[in-house]
């Protein structure tokens, strides 16, 4: 008689990982012996013994014969291969189909019944690859993805994950809409009309893309972006928004009749203002209907150098730069700053100066005359990377590749025939430091790189002031720790949003660049070729006299184009100019004057400054690093004896929502410090040591299970609530087990989050 099937459990995942430890051991890494914590992963084991994620990734490799999960194609298509309940209970993401296996990341690549559960969900064959528990939940969160919804008022929106109940929108424009739609009877009549009146509108607003997505009571909200943000625009009925879909897909030569896969097509529109390019796109849902992506392209969208909104220097330093005769020249931001923009640019430089041009995309963004515009997707060629060293071995002077996306690719153009090519390229970096550290990752030749890469370009899009609007602004109005980033410069131009009916209430109208080019002069070469760090890099750069972003961007704040808000929502400070080489005492010091002698510190600073004025308040800042928001009025300063605030850190990359719920927390009296991402809240967590972080689950540049795991080793390591929509029960366990003291979802109102937080406080 056969064994009985053992049911699976949580725990039966826990027994089943212990050959991890063992794997470690035998690898030479010596850790005491001792009974695991319940509900505690193996990985998390060697992560808390001081094992770095990396190394335990080789160890998994090695032990379970896996190799490491390839994360380079993680989008939503991707979750049409697995449910997203199945891949948040069992802690896994889909890696995508090849020669009809699906590849699935685990850290469990051992466990037993795993490969069989995933093969019975997916109705594939299944084949498992390593990779880290806080590399999955990025990637979940890049294949499950997040739909956005706003608040209706200007520049407000929050993020709702696919994952939680759709929220019902607050009321919609019917004013603009009963100028941009027609009647119900005409657009039922006359769908191809209801079409062409959507796309109208689209490009009379200025908006780069328009979504259709599926909404909750039936039928589709239309969401316009303008200058990078996301609004809710108005609806549309269930049957007249199956007309319309059947029109857009039509246009675009799309199978109307297929809502099963992802698509893509292209369309032209004849506007008033000439004729737009269209390139619509598809994306299934887990309901069965599909998302509608449209990008549209004006006439004027491809910009010359002189266009892209550099100033005087910048702009000669990349002419400079384009007049490089071969070699490597990255353009790297994150998505939506403006890369493709910028090369685009620098193509039609390239060709004005007599140069023959080609690209490589996948795919083209844009149809340029003159140049041999290669879609990798329509080629013969099965890779970016084939495709790439096909077109280097061809005779043109100048080559654009996509995009730096996986090794092989990389190692084609930086040790591939470009020696007598220049080649342009892009990288997701968030400077110009960090684009090589990335390179590292890439290329393992760094010589051959120092050698290869001739210089970098990050940039970072703000929005510019509404010139019909914007009013003047005193120092003295700004929040302190605003007044003191801003110490020193002339601030006679300083400019602040208002909103008028021009800019639809927004204050802003348009984008401006901020960049940072940094040419590699021989220091640079020099340090590449040693592998130096990111820092070391920067601190290079600076000796150069090369401008970074944030002196980029502090020139428009100065000079009236956009507000420091808006520099502070994408440019994070560096750390020499936040901390201002103080020591930590000072930092300390100053804390407990502005919350009020609230800072806990291992060893008390041994004086304050003095403070010239004892009606100091605490005022509401929105810099992404570090904020303070109170109630209103001001309190005056409490004594030692006084009852001393509840310090909450809150971390979210999404500004409105963020600031929303600050003010929130700081009616209830409660002292709100604000961060943008995750490493911007572990550098602060740690300096200042507040009683709760509050923070989202998916924040840039370092999520929230890589925050808890970095916290994880500090003496005084805070409480830690988890404020999200996701609701799923295996979600909350992971975040427990990382270290959360709490998950909390986001539609309980800032009242119980703040109750929340009080009973925490008094328990302990």
């Amino acid at each position: 008689m056969s064994a009985p099937v053992r049911a699976r459990t949580d725990e039966y995942e826990e027994e089943s990982d212990e050959w991890l430890i063992d794997a470690a051991r035998r690898s030479g890494h010596q850790f005491p012996r001792r009974a695991r914590p319940s509900g505690t992963s193996a990985w998390r084991v060697l992560l808390n013994a001081g094992v770095q994620d990396e190394e335990v990734l080789r160890i998994v490799c090695a032990s379970a014969v896996v190799d490491p999960a390839d994360f380079s194609r993680a989008s939503p298509a991707l979750a049409n291969f697995l449910p997203h309940a199945v891949a948040l209970r069992l802690r896994v993401a889909p890696l995508g189909v090849r020669n009809g296996v699906l590849g699935v990341a685990t850290y469990n690549p051992r466990s037993a019944g795993l490969e069989r559960e995933l093969a019975f969900a997916s109705k594939h064959r299944v084949s498992l690859h390593a990779a880290s528990p806080g590399a999955i939940i990025r990637a979940q969160a890049a294949i499950y993805g997040t739909v956005y919804g706003t608040n209706m008022e200007p520049g407000g929106a929050r993020v709702i994950p696919v994952a939680a109940p759709a929220i019902q929108p607050r009321p919609l424009h019917v004013a603009r809409l009963s100028l941009a739609m027609p009647a119900a009877s005409e657009a039922q009549s006359n769908s191809p009309n209801m079409a062409d009146r959507l796309l109208s509108t689209a490009i009379a607003e200025r908006a780069s893309e328009a979504h259709l997505v599926p909404a909750q009571e039936g039928g589709l909200l239309i969401r316009l972006k303008v200058d990078g943000t996301l609004n809710d625009r108005f609806g549309l009925s269930e049957s007249n928004a199956a007309r319309t879909l059947h029109a857009l897909k039509t246009r675009a030569g799309l199978d109307v009749g297929d809502c099963r896969y992802p698509q893509s097509g292209r369309a032209t529109f004849a506007s008033p203002q000439g004729v737009v390019e269209l390139h619509i796109s598809t994306e299934p849902t887990a309901s069965g209907c599909e998302n509608l992506r449209i990008r549209l392209y004006a006439p004027d969208t491809v910009l010359s150098v002189t266009e892209l909104g550099l100033s005087t220097s910048e702009r000669h330093r990349f002419e400079d730069l384009l007049g490089t005769k071969h070699g490597l020249i990255l353009v790297v931001g994150p998505a939506g700053s403006g890369r493709t923009t910028t090369l685009y640019a620098a193509m039609r430089a390239l060709q004005a100066r007599g140069r023959a041009v080609a690209t490589v995309e996948q795919p083209v963004e844009r149809r340029v005359d003159g140049i041999q515009q290669m879609d990798v997707q329509a080629s013969p060629y099965p890779t970016l990377a084939s495709a790439a060293r096909a077109r280097l071995n061809a005779d043109s002077d100048v080559v654009l590749v996509s995009g730096l996306v996986d090794v092989a690719t990389t190692e084609t153009v930086i040790t591939g025939n470009n020696k007598k090519r220049l080649v342009l390229s892009t990288l997701d970096a968030p400077d110009a430091a960090n684009a090589v550290q990335r390179l590292y990752e890439l290329e393992h030749d760094a010589v051959a790189l120092s050698a290869s890469l001739k210089g970098v370009v990050a940039q970072r899009l703000l929005r510019c002031l509404c010139d019909a609007c914007a009013a003047p602004q005193h120092l003295d109005e700004l929040p302190e720790q605003h007044q003191q980033l801003l110490a020193g410069l002339p601030t006679g131009k300083l400019r602040k949003a208002v909103g008028c009916e021009r800019c639809r209430g927004t204050g802003y109208e348009g984008r401006t660049a901020v960049v940072e080019i940094v040419p590699t002069t021989p220091e640079l070469r020099a340090a590449i070729a040693r592998r130096a760090d990111a820092p070391a890099l920067a601190q290079l750069a600076r000796e150069c006299g090369i401008n970074n972003l944030w002196d980029s961007g502090m020139n428009c704040v100065v000079e009236g184009v956009t507000t420091f808000n808006e520099l502070l929502d994408h440019v994070i400070p560096p750390d020499d100019v936040v901390a201002g080489g103080v020591a930590q005492q000072d930092v300390d010091a100053l804390l407990a004057q502005l919350f009020g002698g609230g800072v806990r510190t291992p060893a008390e600073p041994a004086s304050l400054p003095e403070v010239a004025d004892e009606s100091i308040t605490v005022v509401e800042a929105e810099c992404p690093l570090v904020a303070v928001a109170t109630s209103s009025p001001p309190e005056p300063v409490p004594t030692a004896s006084s009852p001393v605030p509840c310090r909450v850190l809150l971390v979210d990359d999404d500004a409105a929502s963020r600031r929303a719920l600050a003010r929130a927390l700081g009616a209830t009296g409660m002292s709100v410090v604000e961060a943008a991402d995750g490493v911007a809240a572990l550098a602060y967590a740690r300096r200042l040591r507040p009683d709760f972080i509050v923070t989202e689950v998916a924040l840039p540049r370092l999520d929230a299970v890589g925050l808890l795991e970095a916290l994880a080793a500090d003496d005084a390591r805070p409480r830690v609530l988890v404020h999200t929509w996701q609701e799923d029960a295996a979600l909350r366990a992971w975040l427990m087990e990382a270290g959360a003291t709490d998950v909390v979802s986001r539609q309980v109102s800032p009242d119980v989050l703040a109750e929340r937080l009080t009973e925490l406080l008094a328990a302990t």
